[in-house]
């Protein structure tokens, strides 16, 4: 006896959580017959259940809600991760100050002290010497110049401007998806964004918030291509399933 013949008396004992593995295996090494097979033999039900026009439509807005809030907020969680990384400037420009001290005046007095020496004198050079008051009366006058010109805060400017970008950047793309579902909303449901983002939840709603918040104080718009482009993929997975109602 084959072994598709055995299996095929066995057919009528799967569970559903046994045939939909068995068929998704079928289909993953391409056969189609045993897929076939295992559809044509699933047990039939009859259901009584509410009117798909209407949990249809709620299935569909919740799905379609849920992947805006996941393109809002991962967008949000990362501004917030680069706030918090602003937050420790301070901090890194103290421990930089003070690396560049020691660098600076570690290799000042070995410089000093090798042209000392090979300018044939001995002790310690001007500026060097034990004494405190010595080596502050003979310490060179360029020191203080020197240091303000290497503690400069070009690099956290820049850093400062890498940064600011990246937010308006992640702003963009956020505003972009929520105008998008926001239009799709108005022209597909007849309802606004908002009010959905507070029927499925306080989170997505408040999140909404924050980046229509965070969007106004960078003066940042949605991008108009990328919102025609949202409003048309959510539209034709929203006209999808209420098409089958």
């Amino acid at each position: 006896m084959s072994g598709k013949k055995g299996l095929g008396r066995l057919y009528d004992r799967l569970t559903p959580e046994e045939r939909f593995r068995l068929d998704v295996l079928a289909l993953a090494r391409g056969d189609e017959e045993e897929s076939e097979r295992l559809t044509a033999t699933c047990p039939r039900r009859d259901y009584t259940m509410y009117d798909w026009g209407f949990v249809g439509r709620w299935a569909a807005s919740w799905d379609l809600a849920m992947l805006a809030h996941v393109d809002v907020v991962r967008r949000l969680d990362k501004i917030k991760m680069i706030g918090a990384f602003r937050d420790m400037f301070p901090y890194l420009s103290t421990i930089r100050q003070n690396e560049v001290h020691c660098a600076y005046f570690d290799g000042h007095m070995a410089g000093s002290r090798h042209a000392w020496k090979w300018s044939g004198k001995t002790g310690e050079p001007l500026g060097w010497e034990a004494d405190e008051e010595e080596a502050e009366r003979n310490a060179d006058p360029t020191i203080d110049e020197d240091l303000r010109k290497w503690e400069g805060d070009e690099m956290y400017a820049r850093l400062e401007e890498t940064l600011e970008e990246m937010e308006r950047q992640l702003l963009r793309e956020a505003l972009t998806a929520w105008s998008g579902f926001a239009g799709f909303c108005e022209q597909e449901i007849g309802l606004g964004a908002e009010e959905l983002a507070v029927a499925f939840g306080r989170p997505f709603a408040e999140g909404v918030r924050d980046l229509e918040e965070l969007s106004a104080r960078h003066e940042v718009e949605a991008d108009a291509e990328g919102v025609e482009e949202y409003l048309a993929i959510t539209t034709e997975a929203w006209r999808r399933v209420i098409g089958s109602a």
